[in-house]
């Protein structure tokens, strides 16, 4: 009899943002294994709470063989509590653990946590598979044939070779969209689904692991399977709008083009956002883009320090950052950029640079993001190297939070300039000129500017404390997000 699968999306921790996103690499898993045969359940607990008592009651009364739990680093505490409930409901389940952090920290999750039984390594379709038919076969001895892995055997940990990225990722399966209510997932009404059209990512950037999850080699759909997927898409859920995950949509041009060809061939015409890098941008490609309805793309600009970029290994200037948003802008799509501020000996006049960039450049929207060592990363060899404090608890490693000690530029000092920036940036005319836009990206972002308004106005934060009573807390959009703990409090 072939295995019963459970797998869990855990829920964040309570002091971090609450933002929710649907997960493609839990939908993908449970699509490979149900195209051959096997029975999957899917708990998400990021759009349900479960209490510990309700969570093994749900174990329980699915009953699976197998039950396997997907974490990155700031998820990874509330994962183990994921498989402490799993233990205690189904003892006789194998728990597995898959994502980023601990396919870096394979050793380490094994040893400790008594709960685990297997660590899966980086992509993890194929792997799931394997030993989805050992565990049907009654078959766990042959467990050290399995590619990929981590596991504890007689107090030894085993660490078996890693897997080969997959070559023809043509062949996956769309992702298993049915067993999430994408309804939860809705922003304006709108549902935002995402697709994602490649994997690897050639670029080396410290601060990523990328690399590390799905390689160096860029390995891309080919146009007909991702415009049938968006088709897919647009008639089974609904689609109001795309979000496209690749790292660097547009780093194959050629294939860039034949994607948008195809579009137009089939009049798949529904708004999309992209996610690229400056240096693979052209006048041409943006004004092919926004010719298709993309109306949002997001560039990791990063820096506005040359110094900085070279340490961060970005392979672009400010220059160029400068260049592709002009672009972009003048092909009529709006921008958004991420930064990495705080970065390791960073100073305060490096950071300067960059907000002079984003005052020069005038992006559309901004995500500003703390230098985050995750494990694994150039990053958190660096900071290792230089000495500097690190924070213990996974939890915080998140975004919005400082995780090592910086002397330069301490969290009161980010703090400063990122309230100072969002005071300027995030105005009353930002938020009419977004809203009366109306399109549906620039009222995400008109959502974001209102949210900085209102906790800036004591009065408003009043009334919206007032509101909040008799209405039900909506979930955070696009880049802005408040934890459990603030809504609580109303501040």
């Amino acid at each position: 009899m072939k295995a019963h699968v459970a797998l869990v999306n855990p829920p964040y921790p309570p002091e971090a943002g609450q933002s929710v996103f649907l997960p493609l690499g839990i939908g993908y898993l449970a699509a490979v294994l149900e195209k051959e045969g096997y029975s999957v359940d899917v708990v998400d607990c990021q759009t349900k709470k479960y209490s510990k008592e309700t969570l093994e009651e749900k174990f329980r009364s699915l009953n699976p063989d197998i039950i396997g739990v997907t974490s990155a680093t700031v998820t990874y505490l509330p994962a183990l509590d994921v498989l402490k409930s799993a233990k205690a409901a189904v003892p006789k389940a194998l728990t597995l653990m898959g994502g980023p952090h601990v396919s870096v920290l394979d050793k380490e999750a094994v040893t400790e946590s008594s709960n685990l039984d297997v660590v899966v390594r980086g992509e993890g379709e194929q792997t799931l598979l394997e030993l989805a038919r050992l565990v049907s076969e009654n078959n766990l001895k042959a467990l050290s044939g399995v590619q990929g892995i981590t596991y504890k055997k007689n107090n030894q940990i085993i660490q078996t070779p890693d897997r080969p990225f997959m070559t023809d990722i043509d062949s996956l399966p769309y992702p298993a969209h049915h067993h999430f209510d994408t309804n939860m997932y809705k922003l304006f009404g709108v549902n935002y689904m995402p697709i994602i059209t490649s994997r690897g990512c050639p670029s080396a950037c410290t601060f990523c692991l990328a690399r590390k999850m799905c390689g160096h080699p860029f390995r891309g759909r080919s146009p007909s399977k991702v415009v049938d997927e968006l088709e897919w898409l647009r008639d089974e859920f609904h689609a109001g709008a795309y979000a496209f995950y690749d790292d660097t949509f547009t780093f194959d041009l050629k294939r860039a083009y034949a994607i948008c060809d195809e579009m137009q061939r089939r009049h798949v015409d529904l708004p999309w956002d992209c996610r690229t890098r400056v240096d693979r941008v052209s006048k041409e490609l943006l004004a092919k883009l926004r010719a298709t309805n993309c109306q949002l793309i997001h560039f990791g600009v990063e820096s506005g320090s040359p110094e900085m970029l070279k340490l961060m290994r970005k392979g672009t200037t400010p220059e160029l950052n400068a260049q592709a948003i002009r672009w972009a802008k003048e092909a009529g799509i709006s921008v958004a950029v991420s930064l990495v501020i705080g970065y390791p000996t960073e100073t305060p006049q490096m950071l300067q640079q960059t907000i002079d960039f984003l005052y020069k450049t005038k992006p559309d929207y901004v995500y500003m993001c703390e230098a985050v060592p995750y494990p694994g990363t150039e990053l958190a060899n660096y900071i290792k190297e230089l000495g500097l404090e690190v924070d213990a608890n996974w939890n915080q490693y998140r975004e919005e939070t400082q995780v090592f000690k910086n002397t330069l530029l301490p969290l009161e000092k980010l703090e400063e300039v990122k309230k100072e920036f969002y005071d300027h940036y995030f105005t009353k005319s930002y938020f009419l000129r977004k809203k009366l836009k109306g399109d549906f990206y620039s009222q995400i972002m008109a959502r974001a500017a209102l949210n900085h308004l209102v906790w800036n106005s004591k009065t408003l934060r009043w009334g919206f404390r007032r509101l909040s009573k008799v209405r039900r807390a909506k979930k955070s959009v696009g880049g802005y997000s408040t934890s459990e703990q603030e809504q609580e409090k109303g501040a």
